[in-house]
């Protein structure tokens, strides 16, 4: 009953979301025009780009930090993690803010040659497609880069080692040994980056650049057409499962990567000083453009304010709501997620073994789009608080935000679950039941208490991730009400991305605490 209850729960929005869309007169919303075949082609190459480099930046800096010993890898290999702290968005905010006319490298530059105005020098504008897929690789290419790293200090380094003797060196051991045993790697880490650039709306508005996901709260809030805005979701849902089923593809013969023995662990090649400073340069640039430069003017910034204006008034505000959601999201996620994973442990049939898959599809939507089929059970869920007689409205509530929340992100506490409950052998299941010991205090008094860690590295991100979550929390928001992510947004849609500098350097400091910790477990 409770597997049917769930299906039946996470088949609703996607019920929802087509019955928006064939809402008699729907096509005469939308339709297929100029627009939305310019918005597709936008989206399909910023995806493309920002796959294509942030795999070039990914492989090629594992590749380098750990085959090759050179000036400050050691720090470097650790460091090229950093960037996955800063949101997309804040990324996008922080470049155009750097790169503006009035921002610090134009007027160093002016400062430097004695220019008076615009004219008379040229200077890349940032807010173009080209820009986009550059700042946005620079923050996403660490989903790339650590486990592909990992594969070749680990998984893949028995068949490397081996390459080595037999005379495979330089290009001809990364292009024909290193690369292959990296694909299972590469495609999950891909699958990653295509997902968060196709779920941001911040970034990409502020750049200019017209995606799905975009568009599906344009046309919902600018035109007042949800039904169009759900026939562009189902669009962006379409993509995702492209995405998700070349990820499949491409990951499904990874067990050739891996091996029964023991890892050997890799002597790294030192390299002379001309090579040296060129992997140096090539591991630390996308540290110093995607951490150190951003850190550096976001805390600039906040001082900056601060001796200006104080701590601004509104911030606490919008503190304590991010917390609350956050703390409240991060311990449904946990309790769901592990109660997914346990009962798949302990139900049989493939009803039981279906679920967590299914349950962690919610993390591959994209908000906009989430929201948009989550809409519909809103609206039955109204109706039926009506119906029993109670004022409670779900729509635009603090309610309303957990739902999407929990059902976005409960995928994270499956895996840490399913994660911790791996390392238990199924013979622990099979002696307590054989001693006696019922399903409930199975999964209650040994299970549970042994995927603690799990458990709580799940609230831990779900924590995270809710604090940063941008395009859900704008579209359902109660009025008046301000997170740290949409204050931030505020301030940066008008022009003072300086008065939300607070705001920023907040949610970097919250990114960071669980890209250290991976750092800690790797």
């Amino acid at each position: 009953m409770g597997l049917v209850l769930f299906y039946a729960a996470l088949a609703a929005p996607f019920v929802g979301l087509i019955y928006l869309a064939s809402t008699p007169g729907a096509s005469a919303n939308l339709g297929w025009t100029n627009a939305l075949g310019t918005t597709f082609r936008e989206t399909m190459l910023l995806l493309a780009g920002v796959g294509v480099l942030s795999a070039v930046i990914g492989v090629g800096s594992a590749w380098l930090v750990a085959m090759y010993r050179f000036p400050l890898r050691d720090a470097l290999s650790a460091m090229l993690v950093l960037p996955l702290a800063l949101p997309t968005y804040l990324a996008a905010y922080v470049a155009v803010e750097l790169t503006d006319y009035f921002g610090p490298l134009q007027g160093a530059l002016r400062g430097l040659f004695g220019f008076r105005s615009s004219t008379e020098y040229w200077f890349p504008d940032i807010r173009t497609l080209p820009g986009a897929i550059i700042v946005l690789s620079l923050v996403l290419y660490p989903y790339i880069y650590l486990p592909s790293r990992l594969m070749f200090e680990r998984q893949a380094s028995n068949t490397i080692y081996a390459s080595r003797l037999l005379g495979a060196h330089g290009w001809r051991l990364f292009s024909r040994i290193g690369l292959p045993l990296a694909r299972p790697a590469i495609a999950g880490g891909m699958a990653f980056v295509l997902l968060e650039a196709l779920n941001d709306v911040g970034a990409v508005e502020h750049f200019g650049i017209q995606t799905l996901s975009l568009t599906v709260r344009s046309i919902w809030l600018n035109r007042g057409s949800l039904p169009g805005a759900a026939q562009v979701a189902l669009g962006a849902l379409f993509l995702v499962m492209c995405i998700l089923i070349a990820e499949h593809a491409l990951r499904r013969h990874s067990a050739f990567a891996g091996s029964a023995r023991a890892a050997i662990a890799i002597s790294t090649t030192p390299l002379s000083t001309g090579k040296g400073m060129l992997a140096l340069l090539a591991c630390g640039l996308p540290v110093l453009l995607g951490f150190v430069v951003p850190a550096i003017f976001m805390t600039t910034e906040a001082l900056r304010v601060f001796r200006r204006n104080g701590i601004p008034a509104e911030l606490a505000s919008a503190l304590g709501n991010s917390l609350l959601l956050s703390v409240i999201t991060g311990v449904l996620v946990a309790l769901i997620g592990a109660t997914i994973a346990i009962s798949a442990r302990l139900l049989r049939g493939p009803g039981a073994r279906l679920a967590p898959r299914l349950g962690t599809i919610g993390y591959a939507i994209p908000g906009s789009v989430l929201v948009i089929a989550l809409l519909p059970v809103f609206a039955l869920l109204d109706d039926g608080m009506e119906a029993i007689g109670t004022h409670i409205i779900i729509s635009g509530s603090l309610a309303a935000i957990l739902i999407a929340y929990v059902v976005r992100f409960v995928g994270i506490g499956i895996a840490q679950a399913e994660a911790g409950l791996s390392r238990l052998s199924r013979h622990i299941d099979h002696a307590a039941r054989t001693l006696g010991c019922g399903v409930n205090r199975l999964a209650f008094a040994i299970l549970t208490p042994n995927i603690r860690r799990g458990i709580g590295l799940a609230a831990l991100f779900a924590f995270v991730d809710a604090m940063k979550e941008l395009p859900a929390t704008l579209l359902l928001r109660p009025l008046n009400m301000e997170t740290l992510a949409t204050s931030l947004y505020a301030h940066a849609s008008s022009g003072t991305f300086e008065n939300g500098a607070f705001e920023a350097l907040l949610l970097f400091a919250v990114g960071l605490v669980p890209v250290l910790l991976l750092n800690r477990l790797r």
